[in-house]
């Protein structure tokens, strides 16, 4: 159970981990090491004004971040069922790094990004593997292969390790797999090494056959008479009407737009936009499956919330499954 913390007004331009302010480092691992405070565990209790006695909860621990980066301060973050077992992010890198060691890969050559709450309590690690595992699905803009781990300290979200694709042009990323290269874990025992580097060994195995998929999707040609009932029914049933006539929008011009007609007796194919950004490594016209794949990783990239872009990243496949056939 999450602590209420400060939240982001729909005017504020910060991201969002719901509700909660994300900032954004990246460098090398010992780099974002250095943005992860640290955490303990604490009896669930109340101070009391004028030093009255309190019972302390048989059932509940606090979760704590530790002074950080000049706040002296010890800030609780969650509270938490006596099962439940903190797994710190450090814990969590120090597991991923040794992972990399386990299929030849030196930590010290993965570039690292990570996404962390205002207080630390939920955590998105992205590792981009070497440039070796760089690959061109054939239009000129590479893709790396990329392992993310997701934690949480305070039980919002479990553990979760998972292997994908992330294209430079535009920062799509798109996952690759549902068996080997996804982890979920409930926060009871510390995730073995072991576990996840079956995630990163999986995942290069899998890799091979999804260049494979890429390289189908650019040859699989979407027509008009396809696209327009797909977006009018399974893409606005999916992700809901706006999105449904921004993907339309960029499929047919290559651009962003906003909803600038009426709802009313319109489809997302119909209905009037206004456009506002080009959409960088999009054809001027979506032509394929793969054109098709990176507009919609595009526009989960742009949700706001951080659980939300990864939600409807993993959408992506099932949605796009009535074309496939």
């Amino acid at each position: 159970m999450a602590i209420p913390q400060v939240q982001v007004s729909d005017s504020d331009p910060r991201p969002k981990w719901f509700s909660s302010p994300v900032a954004f480092h990246q460098g090398s691992l010992a780099d974002v090491r250095a943005h992860i405070p640290d955490f303990e565990r604490r009896s669930f209790s109340l101070e009391q004004p004028g030093g009255e006695r309190t019972c302390l909860n048989a059932r509940f621990d606090t979760i704590v971040r530790r002074p950080f980066q000049g706040d002296g301060n010890l800030i609780p973050v969650g509270v938490v069922s006596k099962d439940y077992t903190l797994v710190p992010h450090k814990a969590a890198l120090n597991i991923v790094e040794r992972s990399l060691e386990s299929v030849s890969v030196d930590p010290a050559d993965v570039r690292a990004e990570i996404e962390i709450t205002e207080y630390g309590e939920r955590m998105h690690l992205s590792l981009y593997l070497p440039e070796k595992f760089i690959f061109d699905p054939g239009d000129g803009h590479p893709m790396a292969l990329r392992l993310e781990c997701i934690n949480s300290v305070d039980g919002s979200t479990r553990f979760r390790a998972l292997m994908g694709w992330f294209r430079f042009v535009c920062s799509n990323g798109m996952v690759i797999g549902v068996t080997r290269s996804d982890l979920r874990r409930r926060h009871i025992g510390e995730p073995p090494i072991e576990e996840v580097g079956k995630i990163l060994s999986g995942g290069l195995e899998e890799a091979e056959s999804e260049k494979n998929n890429f390289e189908r999707w650019r040859t699989t040609k979407v027509s008009a008479s396809r696209l327009v009932p797909w977006i009018n029914k399974d893409l606005k049933a999916g992700w809901g009407f706006k999105a449904a006539a921004r993907a339309y929008h960029i499929a047919c011009h290559g651009s962003d737009a906003e909803v600038a007609g009426p709802y009313k007796g319109n489809e997302p194919t119909s209905i009037p936009m206004e456009p506002v950004n080009q959409v960088s490594g999009t054809p001027e016209r979506c032509g394929n499956l793969f054109d098709l794949s990176q507009i919609l990783a595009w526009l989960a990239k742009e949700r706001r919330d951080v659980q939300e872009q990864l939600d409807w990243r993993e959408k992506i496949p099932r949605l796009m499954a009535p074309l496939m056939n």
